[in-house]
């Protein structure tokens, strides 16, 4: 496992040494032979007082010694230009999240072929145009959930402004006949009940890239007028030229998203045979780690079963694409899980910089944040999560985006705060439990008597904290051992 991230880590610097390695190798080389010459012209015992075969042997074992030295020194100055690359904008990312931005909403486009087979293909390009819009800094996007929450209801305008905040709507449909595609999309603005752009395209399925990127810019453009070509992320995305590849990953990415074991196993054969069509495709590589891992989180695989090709498919997606957010998101996402705090930040900052309104890269972008102390980004990041997306994937209710809050708000010392998020909880794990009584306890608060300490008390009984504390993968020392200080209270 271990090799496994650091070929992930080291992918990019590989290159560099390889360079660094064959310009040392020519220049060693000439070193040698320009030597030969200068020592049969002239006398090193004179100059050096050694003799040429002295000298020369001498050169020999320089060249070999500096070698690895050379190694050393490019790794070291590509491994910081990496890092110096990524963190770069920090500040300017930080200031995106809390500007008033316009929100967009987009109802899932209608298949006119009333093909219930062929409704993949509709909802997957629908999905990528969410995917593509969440990319650009300037608006602020639904998530697909509620997006797809849309499908097959009638809403008025007066209700999508209301009650979702949207203040534009994308809407359309489309037809598919054999290798082409004929789709209608209109923006309207929500304010005035005015469709403001529309347009139809016909076109083949192979121009279905560079159709997203014209439907996108045309949005952008009705919206807030010209914007830097930076912003619509191109360059993160390297599309397939192969249709079958990605007819084969929409499915399997639908499939994914039905967090059912039937399915989930029916996607990693959807993703499989997308690999199978382009193995430079990236897009089926992240998937398929995606859904290895979402294999292991719902219990359907045990972890040991499906690591090794979970890491596998992560780093080829890595290696074919490492600006893809969904790769990134997931490596900031291990190596938390491994206590590798820098290089979390550095991977959830990649995958927020390529998609800054996916409540999944803000959750990762978020604890990663707290493992490096800036709290309160973190909970900036947690607040815009849960107004994105209140119930995240397969959840019945809002638990996680609220208990991730409120960690945030303990980890800030808000007791006050975590007080009102605890009381918005259906339920809470061992983290939300401990932290907010670790706050109590700070504030020399009475607790015992309180449902919630009762209920955890009942609901932990017998845990071992010691070994629970070191599965919240903190980074603060002191936040460490006052939790494990307020366990030894009722041990």
């Amino acid at each position: 496992m271990a090799s496994s991230f650091l070929k992930i880590k080291f992918h990019n610097i590989g290159s560099v040494l390889i360079k660094t390695a064959g310009t040392y190798a020519v220049s060693g080389f000439a070193l040698i032979q320009l030597s030969s010459i200068v020592v049969d012209n002239i006398s090193t015992e004179q100059v050096l007082g050694i003799t040429s075969e002295s000298f020369m042997q001498l050169l020999f074992i320089v060249i070999i010694s500096g070698f690895p030295l050379s190694l050393i020194l490019a790794f070291i100055f590509k491994r910081n230009s990496i890092s110096k690359e990524t963190l770069k904008d920090y500040e300017s990312l930080k200031k995106i999240i809390t500007n008033k931005k316009p929100k967009i909403g987009l109802i899932p486009f209608e298949n006119l072929n009333d093909d219930s087979d062929g409704a993949f293909l509709v909802d997957g390009i629908v999905e990528d145009l969410i995917t593509e819009l969440s990319m650009v800094k300037e608006i602020s996007v639904a998530t697909r959930k509620t997006c797809f929450g849309f499908k097959d209801k009638d809403y008025t305008s007066q209700a999508f402004k209301e009650k979702w905040g949207f203040d534009y709507v994308v809407s359309g449909s489309i037809r598919s006949s054999n290798d082409k595609l004929r789709i209608s999309v209109e923006l309207s603005d929500m304010d005035n009940d005015e469709v403001i752009w529309s347009n139809k395209y016909d076109k083949f399925k192979t121009d279905i890239f560079s159709l997203q990127d014209e439907i996108v810019t045309q949005i952008i453009f009705s919206i807030i007028g010209e914007i830097e070509i930076t912003s619509l992320k191109r360059a993160h995305r390297k599309p397939t030229e192969s249709m079958t590849s990605y007819e084969y990953t929409l499915q399997g990415r639908a499939l994914n998203q039905k967090f059912e074991k039937e399915a989930n196993a029916e996607a990693i054969k959807m993703l499989d045979a997308a690999i199978e069509a382009d193995e430079l495709n990236p897009l089926p590589h992240s998937w398929k780690a995606c859904t290895l891992g979402q294999s292991m989180f719902l219990g359907f695989k045990e972890r040991d079963e499906v690591m090794p090709a979970m890491l596998e498919s992560l780093s080829k997606a890595n290696e074919l694409n490492d600006n893809d957010w969904n790769t990134n998101r997931i490596l900031a996402e291990a190596n938390l899980t491994m206590n590798n705090f820098e290089q979390t930040k550095l991977y959830a900052t990649k995958a927020y910089r390529a998609n800054p309104n996916n409540p999944h890269v803000l959750s990762i972008y978020g604890e990663s944040l707290l493992r490096n102390g800036d709290v309160e980004t973190a909970i900036k990041i947690f607040e815009k999560m849960h107004e994105l997306e209140p119930i995240v994937a397969a959840d019945l209710n809002s638990d996680r985006p609220i208990q991730a809050k409120l960690f945030a708000y303990y980890s800030d010392g808000n007791l006050a705060k975590c007080k009102e998020l605890l009381s918005l909880l259906e339920d809470f794990s061992s983290k939300t439990w401990i932290s907010i009584l670790d706050l109590h306890v700070k504030n020399n608060e009475s607790y015992k008597e309180e449902s919630w300490y009762v209920k955890g008390l009942n609901k932990f009984k017998g845990i071992n904290w010691d070994d629970e504390i070191k599965t919240y993968h903190l980074s603060d020392k002191n936040m460490i051992e006052s939790l494990t200080k307020t366990t030894a209270l009722f041990a």
